[in-house]
């Protein structure tokens, strides 16, 4: 299967916008676009930069730090890629979400304020060979293994995305559940907005929708639904 022409569009977007957050050292990449880009080797492709804020502070230092360095990037991207709009989304006052467009593509940048700090040290990771082959060169610093994938399962558990899903498949398909996985997951299953019996007791869901029109055409092998609801259970 081949990727759909959009998502690649993204990825590249992505991928120059990537260097400005990469700049701010507060931030660690997480999420869909760390396992698939810089984790594995594009098994599937992912149009979201989502962020941790690395230092922990108190709240009022955090969001303000936030905000600043969210500002930063504006910048930066405004002053690099002409023609690019970016609309801001606030919280608290400080700016936690960034939309950015350019040449009728679209992608987020994200950051959650709420859970400051990783249980084990981000590190400063190149792409992958078919990341760098399809895209050119990246690097960024990303989140550990362990607080990748504990993220990712808590986000499995709770929101089951078929993105999630496969993300998850792929861990248990090679290296399983590690000690450290485990460590973490509980760190992030505790600090969720739900109540913990709320996130590991959530109904299925239809995933039917959302496999259509926000996954088919993302991965290089196809997939089938039903394949993402086994791992699931």
């Amino acid at each position: 299967m081949a990727f759909a022409d959009v998502y690649k569009k993204q990825v590249a977007l992505l991928l120059r916008v990537l260097p400005f957050v990469t700049e701010e050292e507060c931030f660690a990449l997480k999420g869909g676009t760390a396992i698939n880009l810089f984790v594995r080797d594009m098994p599937r492709l992912s149009v979201d930069i989502d962020l941790t804020y690395v230092p922990v502070a108190p709240r009022a230092e955090s969001l303000a730090d936030i905000d600043a360095a969210m500002k930063r990037i504006v910048g930066k991207i405004k002053e690099k890629i002409p023609g690019a709009q970016v609309h801001e989304t606030q919280r608290e006052g400080a700016t936690v979400k960034l939309v950015v467009r350019s040449q009728n593509v679209q992608i987020k940048i994200e950051v959650t304020p709420v859970l400051r700090g990783c249980v084990f040290e981000p590190a400063l990771t190149a792409a992958r060979p078919a990341v760098e082959n399809e895209f050119g060169f990246a690097e960024t610093r990303t989140v550990s293994f362990a607080d990748l994938y504990a993220g990712k399962i808590v986000a499995a558990l709770d929101r089951q995305h078929p993105r999630d899903l496969f993300d998850v498949r792929d861990l248990l398909a090679n290296e399983g559940i590690t000690d450290e996985i485990r460590k973490a997951f509980i760190v992030y299953l505790l600090s969720h907005d739900r109540p913990m019996s709320e996130v590991l007791a959530s109904p299925q869901k239809d995933i039917s929708d959302e496999f259509l029109h926000g996954f088919e055409g993302m991965t290089d092998k196809p997939v089938s639904k039903d394949e993402l609801i086994t791992a699931r259970k």
